[in-house]
């Protein structure tokens, strides 16, 4: 099934219903699907074929949500790509998919012309989105397309290389947003709140598409700011959203919050990056309302695991059992690739309804993907362990465990003790290179406190951890850098610590 029929359904079962906003506007059901309707027939007008790639390069707002549905209305392929990205990178995201069609704005005016359709929301350049909304017809009819059809293309973050263009097939959306609204217990008396962008699977498929299916009530924020975010969940009466580590402890630090009323909020999902083991109860306490740690990747739609709201369900430090009306989840040995026994580490391999059938280049398939015992799974580059109630603990990225000696080292273990440390605000731990050592375990702090000492470190490391994860190397500075999507940016760390020389 085409997954724009939800809006449709939605406008018939609650026409009047508040669907989405933005700082703008605020859109009913039924006009979400006249305006969606007329998305597709102005699409469809200007040439654009069912299996067309459409590509958005919008910030969050209705006219990007318009787009993106109108698009799969006409049964065309939305490409969201990620306002961030520098020219180069947009660019080679519109050959290596083929796009024609480019709804943007003033701020990608010059990349547009590089396209045969450029459309823009603010008429900058090429056909202006509103005119063609205008002259439309607002109804049409979804176009038909089978749950295993191609629904949208989202592009990962390229942090290390180009960004990979992930297929999502209309089932995948489908069975994403069924298992995010079961899990969580959405309904259509959700309000939810999406302040990760659209342009990233986590803003459109973990708040925005299982609220669409739930026939929930949806508030979009161009940007993430604090008092933004805390004055939309008083006026609006917000119980549910989702953010990542980085944006929950600014909330959480902000003095403002005390300012504002957020007693309406029931859940808060975090994810897309491993959240500080320490601040879970502080949130948890701060907000008065369940903090949800989840799961997931580009590849897995998002949805692979998440807590759930009942307390006697979930587990600091635990992204959650598997999802498993969705996925199926293996843990293999590093080495062997051997199935491990439960409660041994190995690397997450995935397969189920919201794992994606493969990517753009082909290539990228042969390496993400392994087939054992007849079935093909997913080799997520994430290594991760299951306890005995069968919730699902991550311990690191594979590519950022190194060894020193004869014995690994796991981050993200390391980060947690560094943040249990009173006024260590932010950390990070890479391999810096030495001549003589080889990789050295080396500590990146911000400091709410200057009181933090290099020796604090050591000693509170000596206490918790094994020798050789202690930091041999200590920096403290003002910023921690991270990637598009909120994750440590290890890559540019290094860059700046990555080599210790010695004369």
């Amino acid at each position: 099934m085409n997954f724009a029929n939800v809006v449709d359904r939605a406008a018939g079962n609650a026409p009047v219903k508040p669907a989405v906003s933005d700082t703008e506007s605020l859109l009913t059901y039924a006009t979400l699907a006249e305006r969606t309707g007329a998305a597709a027939n102005a699409f469809e007008t200007l040439g654009v074929s069912p299996g067309e790639r459409v590509a958005i390069c919008l910030q969050n707002s209705l006219e990007l949500l318009t787009a993106h549905l109108g698009a799969m209305k006409r049964g065309a392929i939305p490409v969201p790509i990620n306002t961030r990205f520098p020219p180069s990178k947009i660019r080679h995201i519109l050959d290596v998919s083929d796009v024609s069609v480019f709804v943007t704005d003033e701020s990608f005016t010059e990349v547009a012309t590089s396209v045969a359709t450029p459309i823009s929301v603010d008429g900058s350049v090429g056909h202006a989105f509103p005119d063609l909304l205008e002259a439309a017809d607002t109804e049409y009819a979804v176009h038909p397309r089978r749950n295993d059809e191609l629904a949208e293309v989202f592009y990962t973050s390229g942090t290390t290389g180009q960004p990979k263009g992930v297929h999502h097939t209309h089932g995948n959306i489908l069975a994403n947003a069924h298992g995010i609204t079961n899990a969580l217990g959405l309904t259509r008396q959700t309000v939810g709140l999406t302040v990760c962008q659209c342009f990233h699977v986590t803003g459109l498929n973990v708040t925005t598409t299982p609220l669409l299916l739930a026939e929930a009530t949806n508030h979009l924020l161009s940007e993430f700011d604090t008092e933004r975010v805390l004055a939309t969940i008083e006026n609006a009466r917000v119980t549910y959203t989702f953010l990542t580590p980085s944006m929950l402890i600014d909330l959480i630090d902000d003095p403002r919050l005390d300012h504002y009323d957020s007693s309406s909020l029931e859940l808060v999902g975090v994810g897309g990056a491993p959240l500080p083991r320490g601040r879970f109860n502080e949130a948890e306490s701060v907000l008065d309302c369940a903090v949800l740690e989840g799961y997931g990747m580009t590849e897995t739609t998002p949805l692979a695991a998440f807590n759930r709201p009942d307390p006697h369900e979930r587990k600091a430090g635990s992204v959650g059992p598997p999802t498993r009306e969705v996925v199926s989840l293996r843990i293999e040995d590093l080495d062997t690739g051997e199935r491990v026994a439960q409660g041994e580490r190995g690397e997450l391999l995935w397969a189920g309804d919201t794992v994606t059938p493969g990517y753009e280049r082909p290539q990228n398939d042969r390496k993400s993907f392994v087939e054992r015992d007849g079935t093909r799974w997913l080799r997520s580059g994430d290594i991760g362990w299951l306890d005995d109630d069968g919730h699902l603990f991550i311990v690191d990225r594979r590519e950022d465990m190194f060894t020193t000696g004869c014995a690994n080292i796991y981050p993200r273990e390391i980060e947690d003790v560094l943040y249990d440390i009173k006024g260590v605000s932010g950390a990070a731990i890479i391999d810096a290179r030495d001549d003589l050592r080889g990789a050295v375990v080396t500590a990146i702090i911000t400091r709410s406190s200057d009181d933090v000492t290099r020796e604090d470190v050591r000693e509170t490391c000596l206490s918790n951890l094994e020798e050789h994860e202690v930091p041999q190397r200590i920096e403290f500075v003002d910023e921690i850098p991270k990637t598009v999507t909120g994750k440590i940016n290890r890559v540019s760390l290094r860059e700046t610590f990555g080599t210790e020389s010695r004369n």
